[in-house]
């Protein structure tokens, strides 16, 4: 089957998005279909100004001529439920709807999915889009009841994302960690991250004395406040990575050990809290999206407040004061993504959903 699947670019020396790791995921393992990527979204270097009017219409064209003159295409739709990819996105995919393509949509976190109080447009806008027959994926059990009572969604299935474990079943972690114990975020630098939040709570450490190394890996539009302001305040125990991937992703998260992300809003389930989680490192994230699904507090990771810093910190300098405790919660954080995220598993799944849209009448 031909596959049309929407992403920004999947070219991660020039893009750091979740939805692209799902995307690229699912054509590197899915040799049961052929898939055409669609780009849509910009790239991390990509200019602002009039150029996002401009690269949106020409990607509005361009859907508008796939959906009337590709005759046999499925597609699989990725979908954020912020204000601007529900703008940019709704029509195409009721455009779609309207071209009687079959089609799946594959939803990625966002504002409005969790949020309480929400504009009347979006919320007459969303339940159009989906009042379709079309198969809707969710990342947890806790967003398909969200979006069964919020949305009046139809056919919604959860289907939690997954990621290569290949290399992390052969990686053997030796614990106690050592000095000083290398605290990592790895992802999109953007605010809404909670970044500020971890400079706050490593600033409390740094005033306490307590010994530790971060390391920043990633892009994003507030990449160079961030970086600069975490060089000004730790200096040589700060250090910026940039962009990884393949085999030098694999060597940082193979001597890192604790993995921060205290997101305030928009998550769905982060790859890169899964990548790490089956490398052994603690995750400390906050109750974003489904992330609170997966995590449980003193288990397989540990769900601070969101917001707060010294709830981070605390959380930090616990780990870092009890050893023995980023021993037990790494390695059932590894054990939990090995039994919970199998990529044939999902893959499986994934084409099972497919069949589905494929009977089901457009």
């Amino acid at each position: 089957m031909n596959i049309l699947i929407t992403a920004p670019s999947l070219d991660t020396n020039i893009n750091v998005s979740g939805v692209s790791s799902v995307a690229t995921f699912v054509i590197e393992n899915n040799s049961q279909h052929n898939y055409i990527h669609f780009r849509l979204g910009k790239s991390d270097i990509d200019k602002r100004g009039y150029f996002p009017f401009f690269r949106i219409l020409k990607a509005s064209i361009l859907w508008g001529f796939a959906m009337i003159f590709r005759k046999n295409i499925f597609v699989h739709f990725n979908f954020a439920l912020d204000k601007r990819f529900i703008i940019r996105d709704s029509p195409l995919i009721l455009f779609a709807r309207l071209r009687h393509k079959r089609m799946i949509i594959h939803l990625h976190g966002g504002e409005y999915l969790h949020r309480e109080v929400i504009p009347l447009w979006i919320r007459i806008l969303l339940r159009s889009v989906f009042s379709g027959n079309e198969p809707i994926i969710v990342l947890s059990p806790i967003e398909k009841k969200i979006l069964v009572n919020k949305y009046y969604a139809k056919n919604v299935v959860d289907l939690p994302n997954s990621i290569c474990i290949k290399e992390a079943r052969k990686y053997n972690r030796i614990y106690p960690c050592e000095n000083p114990v290398k605290l990592l975020f790895m992802g999109r630098i953007v605010k809404r991250k909670g970044i500020d939040s971890i400079i706050q709570a490593l600033t409390i450490l740094k005033k306490r004395e307590i010994d530790f190394k971060f390391i920043l890996a990633g892009a994003g539009p507030d990449q160079s406040a961030f970086v600069n302001k975490c060089s000004a305040i730790f200096g040589s125990e700060f250090e910026f990575k940039g962009v990884v991937s393949g085999l030098e992703k694999t060597e940082l998260l193979k001597k890192c050990d604790i993995f921060l992300l205290p997101s305030l809003y928009g998550e769905g389930l982060p790859i890169s809290l899964l990548e790490c989680m089956s490398f052994g490192l603690v995750p400390l994230v906050t109750d974003d999206g489904s992330m609170k699904y997966i995590i449980k507090t003193g288990e397989n990771g540990i769900i601070i407040e969101k917001g707060s810093s010294t709830s981070l910190a605390e959380a930090i300098e616990n780990l870092i004061v009890n050893r023995e405790c980023i021993e037990k919660i790494g390695k059932s954080a590894r054990q939990y993504v090995f039994e919970n995220h199998d990529p044939i598993v999902y893959i499986n799944k994934l084409n099972k959903i497919y069949n589905d849209a494929l009977e089901r009448k457009p």
